[in-house]
Order: structure tokens, then sequence, then C-alpha cells
């Protein structure tokens, strides 16, 4: 008995251990036979990973695209590699998830980034509202695409996530208020939620093409002002029982309440 489930577990194992086994590497054209792999993805599979000639890896470009390639020659910048085979996996087409926040300060922003990247955000759109504090540069919102990057490796996810650099509430809100009729926005704030205005107890159905979002407050959480500003432009208002949740851990807790509401 024992004997006859290794046997037909044996294939299996193998796959999912030559799959483990497989880098992820970013490159934004796939398109040509040969890629080549330049700055900081050629870093790392160079001189961390100790890729050479001959190794194996799959690449994607971040839309959805993921290909088998391998090694055919490394200098001490770069890594050329030919691409074996192509797959592209279309979008599910249910609209698109968005959390905006304020940036939290020092590596909880970097966190945020990630864990988001992770749990399938399609969006993040850092916030500049009245009592936001850290306001990153240009500079710095272009180096946490690096982090995008490493989650969607880290999780095997061929959709990099956008990042949009600080936007204020009102053009926020007023972004919002032009969606497409049926998409859905959501402003979380401390004890302003009744029980039925919770994602949680909405109907899980979700119309094709329909897109979520969240606003999520600073430290301090929003003004008044600025909730009666997102509730009359048509935001649900939400909250977390019991607690009260720094910007990062809001961020997951309703990134997450989205995604399960359709995916």
């Amino acid at each position: 008995m024992h004997l006859q489930c290794a046997v037909f577990l044996f294939p299996y194992l193998r796959r999912r251990r030559i799959q483990q086994m497989t880098h992820w590497a970013f490159c934004e054209n796939l398109n040509p036979e040969s890629v080549v792999i330049e700055d900081a993805e050629a870093h790392h599979l160079l001189h961390v990973l100790r890729l050479g000639a001959g190794s194996e890896l799959t690449l994607f470009d971040g839309n959805g695209t993921a290909a088998d390639a391998v090694v055919s020659s490394a200098s001490r910048r770069d890594v050329t590699c030919r691409i074996l085979t192509r797959i592209t996996k279309p979008r599910d087409g249910q609209g698109t998830i968005t959390v905006i926040a304020p940036p939290p300060k020092a590596d909880r922003l970097k966190w945020m980034v990630e864990k988001l990247t992770e749990i399938g955000v399609d969006r993040l759109i850092l916030l500049n509202s009245q009592r936001t504090i850290v306001t990153p540069s240009e500079t710095r919102v272009d180096k946490l695409r690096a982090n995008v990057i490493a989650a969607c490796k880290q999780c095997r996810r061929p959709f990099l996530m956008e990042l949009l650099p600080l936007k204020s509430f009102n053009s926020v809100v007023e972004d919002l208020a032009a969606q497409t009729t049926g998409d859905i926005s959501y402003i979380a704030h401390p004890g302003l939620a009744s029980k039925e205005d919770n994602p949680r107890t909405h109907d899980s159905s979700r119309s094709a093409g329909q897109n979520l979002s969240v606003l999520i407050g600073p430290e301090g959480g929003f003004t008044d002002d600025e909730i009666q500003i997102a509730v009359n432009a048509g935001h649900k208002p939400i909250s977390w029982p019991g607690s009260i949740l720094r910007i990062e851990t809001a961020a997951i807790v309703f990134g997450s309440l989205l995604m399960s509401q359709h995916r």
C-alpha cells in the first residue's frame, strides 16, 4: 500500500521539486528568442544565485507572460538567456482591486508593498491626506518597484502590482467618483461602520469588470471633513471590530477582504 502511494506520488513530487528549484527573474521584453538581463536582476542571478551557462530559470515580464529559459552566456554585468517556451496568463476579467493608503514610516512601507503584491492586489496608490506624515519622493517610489518585482518572484506572480506616487485625498476621491457605474469604493476608519457595512457581510458575487477600492487612513485616522467628503462621494464606510489597525496592517486586512469577495 505504501509502495503504491510512493509510486503514484513520485511524478507529482518531482514536478514540485523542479518548480521550487527554478529561479524567477524579471525581464520586460520576452518577445525575442534571446534576451539580455542587466543591472540589478543580472547582479542577483550572477552573484547571489550564482547561475551560469546552462542554468535553467523562469523569466516573467510583469504583464502575465512567463517563459522557461536557459542561460546561454554570462559576463560580469549581464546574463543572456535563450527562451524555450512562453505561457501567457490572461487576467481574470473581474476588474481591479485598489488599495489607497498613506505611506507608513521606514521599512513598514516596503513591507506593505511586498505583502499587497503577494496577496494579489492590482494597484497601490500612496495617499496624501491631512494627517499624512511621510511623503516619499518620486525616487523613493521608483525604488519601491524593486520590492514589487522581488515579491512577484517570491510568490510566482506574473503580474506586477501597479504603484502610483503620492496623490492628494481630494484628487483620489474625485477619480474614484468618476469610476464605471457598479464599481464599489470603501473608506476604512475605526468605529465608522455598522456590521451591515462591512465587506465581509456583502454578497460575495461580483459582476464582471467591477472594480473595488478601499481608502486607508493615516496614523490618527482621517479628519471628520475627509470622512464626510468621502461618504458624500459614495464611499462605503468599513471598520475592523474591536481594534485600531496600523496603516500597513489595515491595508493587508482590507485588501484581503476585497480579494476574498470574488477570487
